[in-house]
């Protein structure tokens, strides 16, 4: 699924990253680490939004190479996210689907599944964190990406929020969708079965044994 080549970071002088190779298989994986050890740097890197020395290849597609069809593959949600507060959230909704050309039905599937209904066409300047970082989940989640990275997947989240997003995951990678995620809180592994935990330590990124 995803191959690393010479990959890394540096902001400066100072190194964050440095990943010589290796890669991920199909599946949901929990990045750990430290405060300050790159995860979100990491992820960021994966979603095609900072740039690094190396490259990636999702699915065989080249972030280097070929941009473009490399960022099509790839779907991502912020940990706090923040959006144009005048807009409605019908109305980022409606830019991001008519870019990534998704269908609106499954867009609808997902606000039923996050009760955000009654709220989607009022301005996201008016609405709590949660509410916004539900809406950068269903952002996440539609369309047809390959890999759906998620930094601090369960922040601001309300108690069913969490459940629903558990089986969305699950719903997803039963599909083929395979998922990258970073969290401080707990995370049930019953209800998110895990294809393995990741760890980035010392620079590099490590696949801990089972």
């Amino acid at each position: 699924m995803l191959t690393f080549s010479d990959v890394s970071k540096s902001y400066g002088s100072r190194q964050i990253l440095s990943i010589p190779g290796g890669g991920l298989d199909p599946g949901i994986f929990w990045l750990q680490g430290d405060n300050g050890t790159g995860k979100t740097t990491l992820l960021r890197m994966i979603a095609g939004l900072i740039p690094f020395k190396g490259d990636m290849l999702l699915d065989g597609h080249s972030l280097r190479h070929d941009p473009v069809q490399y960022r099509r593959t790839v779907s991502w949600a912020d940990a706090e996210p923040r959006y144009p507060g005048f807009l409605s959230g019908e109305e980022l909704l409606s830019f991001y689907l008519s870019v990534h050309k998704a269908g609106i039905q499954p867009s609808e599937q997902l606000l039923n599944a996050f009760s955000m209904t009654s709220y989607i066409g009022t301005r996201i300047g008016s609405w709590s964190d949660g509410m916004t970082k539900k809406l950068s989940l269903v952002l996440a989640l539609t369309g047809h990406p390959s890999l759906i990275v998620l930094d601090e997947l369960l922040v601001t989240l309300d108690t069913a929020s969490v459940d629903t997003l558990y089986r969305l995951i699950q719903h997803r990678h039963a599909d083929g969708c395979s998922f990258l995620f970073t969290s401080h809180q707990p995370v049930d592994t019953q209800k998110l079965p895990l294809t393995q935990r990741l760890l980035i330590r010392d620079r590099q990124l490590t696949i801990p044994a089972a």
